[in-house]
């Protein structure tokens, strides 16, 4: 049986397995690699974050963004362009022996009811057993649509989650709903595209950032959240409205159509297949598809690979927050060996770990605790 098991194969999974291979854990890293960054993203954009603060994670540190360009030859720009953040990732899993299994798990579930482990099963029907497993999973499972779409066709309405190219958008009528970073992405490239775009958003005005974003404060604040007073932690649960990267704005103002201080109230199909837009302010839109760029709902109970009864032992946070596992100093859960690291550990270890921010601190928690348990059985 394995020592480990990491299910998802993005900064989180690949960093993880870099350190259990360094501590000499046997694992299985299981999932298609950077699969959300090359083929759920669009690639014709950047990272906002300064690549100071985007490194992946390896025990020494040897692996940075700077040494890949020194050995590549990559030029390191900021903004980073999300291609070049692909190019490093797998060079550094190269470069820390990182083994891949390509399969998509379907289902998750403890060995025996004495939780001496657990089994996964892949979408190839392989069964792979471990003493520990962690779930290193991104945002893919929580994209987040408004009610006032429920029902609608998702020929019509869909979420900008999952979009690496807009070109099927050419020539179309599209509505993005969204005031925050990954509407106006949207909306710059719907307009490289050719489609006639709107931006939708309750703000009265868009929210430029004043700084470039280098993600120092939130590495930071992923050392120390855990042990933070709770009414320090409750100031940070409550997530600050998003800005928007200053390097968007060339491709947004005086270029698309902004309406500020609205939001739709109602959406309905039109006879001939479009969609008709109520907005709050009293006028309306009839457009060919809405994207709506409105974030993500982490919850556990969304995770399509938890099996139902280890689903229903896991104990959560409370006070509200249910959709997320409750999990200890070294991001296990209330299930010996069963791990969260990435967005669903945000509620119990802060908010950098909605981002790669956390990646170094789940590493250093999680692996060498992992391998101190083991040496003592």
């Amino acid at each position: 049986m394995l020592d480990l098991i990491i299910i998802g194969v993005g900064p989180y999974g690949i960093s993880l397995a870099a350190h259990a291979s360094a501590h000499g854990l046997t694992y299985k890293l299981l999932g298609y690699p950077m699969h959300f960054w090359k083929n759920q993203m669009p690639q014709e954009m950047f990272i906002r974050t300064n690549p100071i603060s985007i490194g992946l994670s390896d025990p020494q540190t040897m692996y940075t963004l700077e040494r890949f360009s020194e050995e590549t030859g990559v030029e390191i720009t900021t903004p980073l362009p999300r291609p070049v953040f692909v190019e490093y990732a797998f060079w550094f899993a190269a470069k820390t022996n990182v083994v891949f299994t390509q399969e998509y798990v379907t289902q998750l579930q403890p060995l025996n009811s004495n939780q001496d482990g657990y089994s996964v099963i892949t979408e190839n029907g392989q069964v792979y057993s471990a003493h520990n497993v962690i779930v290193a999973t991104g945002l893919q499972h929580y994209a987040y649509i408004p009610e006032v779409f429920k029902g609608i066709s998702s020929e019509l309405v869909s979420h900008t989650f999952g979009y690496s190219s807009f070109s099927s958008f050419s020539g179309k009528k599209v509505a993005v709903i969204g005031s925050g970073q990954s509407a106006w992405e949207a909306a710059a490239l719907l307009h490289l595209a050719d489609s006639e775009c709107e931006l939708l958003y309750r703000r009265e005005a868009p929210n430029y950032s004043v700084k470039a974003a280098t993600g120092i404060e939130l590495i930071e604040l992923a050392s120390t959240f855990y042990d933070l007073p709770l009414e320090k932690k409750q100031e940070r649960w409550v997530q600050p409205a998003g800005s928007i990267a200053s390097f968007l704005r060339p491709y947004v103002d005086g270029k698309i159509r902004e309406t500020a201080h609205v939001s739709v109230e109602l959406a309905t199909t039109t006879a001939n297949g479009k969609l008709y837009l109520k907005l709050t302010n009293g006028e309306h839109r009839i457009v060919d598809h809405v994207l709506t760029a409105t974030g993500f709902r982490i919850d556990l109970d969304r995770v399509p690979f938890l099996d139902q009864q280890l689903l229903q032992r896991i104990q959560r946070e409370d006070d509200g927050f249910a959709q997320f596992p409750l999990l200890d100093a070294h991001f296990q859960s209330s299930l010996q060996g069963l791990y969260f690291a990435g967005p669903l550990s945000s509620h119990t270890h802060g908010p950098a770990f909605r981002f790669i921010a956390g990646l170094n601190k789940a590493c250093n928690s999680i692996i060498p605790e992992m391998s101190r348990l083991k040496s003592v059985v």
